[in-house]
């Protein structure tokens, strides 16, 4: 978690007053924005979350999931060449541009 540059988050009134999103999946998507504002996705650990909002790791994959299945980010998986292990995962959030470009977060 060391080599996460987040001092800290800042959620959009967008995403605060959205009902449909459970009070930790606003800050795990707040965050995958966050960290995609460069590359338009993160490589975000199920394992980091966990240490940063003191979770367990299974209620972790499935909030990810609940927001891959409420459409709010895609999950795109790198395989190992030649291989069905997992290398490193994309977390790609789908209404980026709707949040970023409205709110620019504070430095």
């Amino acid at each position: 978690m060391s080599n996460l540059n987040l001092k800290g988050i800042w959620i959009p009134i967008e995403i605060l007053t959205d009902e449909k999103l459970s009070d930790k999946e606003k800050i795990i998507y707040a965050i995958i924005l966050y960290l995609s504002k460069e590359n338009s996705y993160c490589y975000l650990t199920n394992k980091t979350i966990s240490e940063l909002l003191n979770i367990s790791i299974t209620q972790v994959s499935k909030l990810v999931n609940s927001l891959k299945y409420k459409k709010y980010i895609d999950i795109e998986l790198i395989y190992k060449e030649n291989s069905k292990q997992v290398e490193m995962r994309k977390l790609i959030p789908i209404n980026k541009n709707t949040y970023l470009t409205k709110v620019k977060y504070p430095l």
